[in-house]
């Protein structure tokens, strides 16, 4: 009896050992492991089993497969919530920049349904949407229906046919109920928020977007806008993000304010300020911004209307025709916003000064605002198309590797708050409307294996403005994990791995 007792008291102490080595699928040793929730900045240990991180400790352990990380900082997977690049090739080249989600919040969809099932099971990255009020003015008054998301349909292309009446004329009653109808059934398919994108149509009747904010409010959604009026002059950038401040605070509705230089201009710092004193005063709003000084868009936009040159400082000799790489003048400009409307060109308006103000805040998120990159045809292109063949802003590949590069380098921000800045104030914003935000932008055990792990020495974005560049990829990202999976590893893609999941708040 005794001889049977000590037997199983021997084997009860070696069988801990014996599955403690064989616990988990994927172990990262030694990296420095930056959580901004938790605090925790140490030299440590992840287990990963299955879809999720199964623990983090000091301790050594052992798996399946194992990466050795020292040297490597270990963060939560990046989260870019404006990514209009929904095609395969824009988001490899953004896994490739630490990206494990890569949504478009602004610009949105509908049908959202549509886009999900686009996207299921073909995706490197988690993706989702939120409901585009742009498709449900372009489907009750031009009736042209987006088929998903309208930067990849040619949606806005095809209202030219109609007369761009979703950008600049005013709703009818009847078409607002229409309106507010597609709006609901979005959210009701899970679309994340609703994407406000009156700049594009600024003539858009106050009550008209006002009514926006009660259905978000009456539906527990939120909003999230490129605001009016990109413009140093009266009505400027700043009265247009003072609309939605308003909304926010009068509707008690979240509000996510899409790149704030980018409309405020010489007034960032304002815009800022703005922000923060009705954060304090009890407001939920969050900003955004991308390291650049160019911004991106289609050469229809109400942007360029009559009187542009006096409103945003700029001429012809600011824009850049993305599929040839030529500079504008009267004529070209002239001859594609009438006979390509949907063509993408970069402009020059953001001063230094003012995207450094909000790239380096540490309330302000990060996030690409990446155009689709498309080939000299202005055509999507495949997944297998080589590095740099992308032609568009170089924001789509290089945000996250050129804001870190800035970050680090510039020393103001502790590399908890610059971390934060990539994917945890983003799931914080958004975990009220959807549940698997809360366990995503962490790295605890039991959230998703969403890590990106780069090299703090050597990370940047290449990417450049110069035909050729556009598109190249990031540097010192030595690991991406997607749900568990290594989409990257040592610095490679993988092939035929699509682990990317639908975020909604159904999930």
């Amino acid at each position: 009896m005794m001889k049977y007792l000590l037997t199983i008291l021997l084997f009860s102490l070696f069988l801990p050992s014996l599955s403690f080595a064989q616990q988990y699928d994927l172990v990262i040793k030694g990296a420095r492991v930056v959580d901004p929730e938790s605090g925790l900045d140490k030299t440590t240990n992840i287990g990963i089993t299955g879809k999720k991180i199964a623990i983090v400790t000091r301790d050594n352990i052992d798996g399946k497969e194992v990466i050795n990380a020292e040297g490597l900082v270990a963060a939560p997977g990046f989260i870019d919530l404006h990514a209009h690049g929904q095609d395969p090739y824009s988001e490899k080249v953004g896994v490739f920049d630490g990206r494990t989600t890569q949504m478009d919040l602004e610009a949105g969809a509908l049908p959202v349904s549509q886009y999900f099932k686009s996207k299921e099971g073909v995706s490197l990255t988690n993706f989702g949407t939120s409901v585009s009020h742009a498709s449900a003015r372009l489907l009750a008054m031009d009736k042209v229906n987006s088929d998903g998301s309208p930067m990849m349909t040619h949606a806005l292309e095809k209202a030219t046919k109609t007369g761009n009446k979703w950008a600049s004329n005013i709703a009818t009653p009847e078409q607002l109920k229409k309106i507010d109808q597609h709006i609901v059934k979005g959210i009701a398919e899970g679309g994340i928020g609703i994407g406000v994108m009156v700049g594009y149509y600024p003539n858009a009747n106050s009550d008209g977007i006002a009514r926006i904010a009660k259905i978000a409010a009456k539906e527990s959604s939120f909003l999230t806008t490129h605001t009016r009026f990109l413009s140093n002059t009266t009505p400027s950038g700043v009265l247009g993000q003072q609309e939605f401040i308003a909304l926010a605070m009068a509707y008690d509705v979240p509000l996510l304010l899409h790149h704030v230089p980018t409309n405020a201009l010489a007034d960032t710092a304002t815009a800022l300020d703005m922000i923060d004193s009705a954060n304090a005063k009890g407001a939920k709003i969050l900003a955004e911004a991308f390291p650049y000084l160019k911004g991106s868009s289609f050469i229809g936009t109400e942007i360029l209307s009559e009187g542009w040159q006096q409103r945003t400082g700029m001429d012809y000799s600011d824009l850049i025709w993305v599929e040839t790489g030529e500079t504008l003048t009267k004529g070209t400009f002239e001859k594609y916003r009438k006979e390509r409307p949907d063509g993408f060109f970069l402009m020059e308006h953001i001063k230094k000064k003012d995207m450094l103000s909000a790239v380096l805040h540490p309330e302000v998120i990060i996030a690409s605002d990446g155009m689709p990159l498309v080939d000299k045809k202005g055509e999507f292109l495949p997944f297998d198309a080589a590095f740099g063949k992308g032609l568009g802003h170089p924001r789509s590949a290089g945000t996250f590797g050129t804001y870190l590069r800035l970050a680090i380098d510039d020393g103001s921000l502790t590399m908890q708050q610059i971390i934060a800045k990539t994917a945890y104030l983003q799931a914080k914003f958004l975990e009220p409307f959807v549940p698997s935000m809360k366990l995503r932008g962490r790295i605890q055990a039991g959230t998703f294996a969403d890590l990106t792990l780069f090299n703090p020495k050597t990370v940047n974005g290449t990417a450049g403005y110069e035909a050729g560049t556009n598109s190249l990829p990031s540097v010192g990202f030595e690991h991406v994990i997607v749900n568990g999976k290594s989409v990257i590893k040592q610095g490679q893609l993988q092939e035929k791995i699509f682990p990317g999941e639908q975020i909604s708040t159904l999930h």
